[in-house]
């Protein structure tokens, strides 16, 4: 299908900061955590295509020598065969906001230093300190994204929707190509998808309620090319959620979210049908956290 496979940071540095020309069908594969089989079964078969790859190493859990995780040696092994290895944190905790029991203060000190510690041991294995960083679990923050920022160019969620140039550097979109969305039918809506111009997010909080909780989620879009007659918004479920358009170029949606909320992770997903009668959709997801009563 005339695919291309760029290397992550070359992609981002070409689409976010306009380094270079983009051209038609390109992607990025990452990889998260370190299993084990990214070096027994991904490796061979990118290797034989000659496809870059990265991989977002959490760190204790390889000074642990836990399974299923892959030892430093075939990490090291995979970066001198030119895989980019970059920081997916050490402890690979919760890190997007403080514990309830928890201060300010020592929650900045405990992710900053979770993340340093991390890439030290990267650079300390490898050679080179990584400059990418994937959030665990793909819960991000504004709070979080400035801890993140000194030590990397970039960071990336976990929610469906392709980048462009509207992309946030510190919260990059990834589809997840994992168990009950890895058919090939989910890989090729994914890669056919065109980023949605959402300019701004807002939210409207519930008066009373675990924190988190949103009753509606309001997207500005400023783009063409896209059906916004037939834009809809659905929740994580697949459930179709009543979003209402107003505006013409920049437009105004305004998604009802209040049924759908729960504690834990909580996400959105808004697509347009492209204007050109392709089949592609431009699509864009918007995540949010509840917390738990017991915090």
């Amino acid at each position: 299908h005339d695919y291309r496979v760029w290397a992550l940071g070359r992609l981002l540095d070409a689409v976010v900061r306009g380094a270079e020309v983009v051209p038609e069908n390109v992607v990025a594969i990452t990889f998260d955590d370190a299993y084990e089989s990214v070096f027994t079964e991904a490796r061979p078969r990118l290797a034989e295509r000659g496809w870059p790859y990265t991989v977002f190493v959490n760190t204790d859990a390889i000074d642990a020598g836990h399974a299923p995780y892959m030892s430093w040696d075939q990490i090291r092994s995979l970066h001198e065969a030119g895989v980019a290895i970059e920081n997916h944190s050490a402890a690979h905790g919760h890190m997007s906001r403080p514990a309830r029991s928890e201060s300010l203060r020592a929650w900045r000190s405990r992710v900053a230093e979770d993340i340093a510690r991390a890439r030290s041991r990267i650079e300390a294995e490898t050679g080179r300190a990584p400059t990418l960083f994937a959030y665990p679990y793909g819960e991000d923050s504004e709070a979080l994204a400035e801890i993140v920022a000194p030590g990397h160019a970039y960071a990336l969620a976990q929610r469906s929707g392709a980048v462009g140039t509207l992309s946030d550097p510190l919260s990059i979109p990834r589809f997840p190509m994992a168990t009950g969305f890895a058919s090939l039918e989910r890989l090729e809506l994914a890669v056919r998808s065109r980023p949605l111009p959402v300019t701004e997010i807002e939210t409207t909080g519930v008066e009373y309620g675990l924190e988190g909780d949103i009753r509606a989620i309001d997207l500005a879009l400023d783009g063409q090319g896209f059906r916004i007659g037939q834009l809809n918004c659905f929740a994580a479920s697949g459930r179709r959620l009543d979003a209402e358009v107003d505006g013409d170029n920049p437009f105004h949606i305004s998604v009802n979210v209040e049924d759908v909320g729960k504690p834990g992770r909580n996400k959105i997903n808004c697509t347009a049908p492209a204007a050109d009668d392709s089949g592609d959709f431009f699509w864009h997801s918007v995540q949010w956290l509840v917390s738990r009563p017991a915090g």
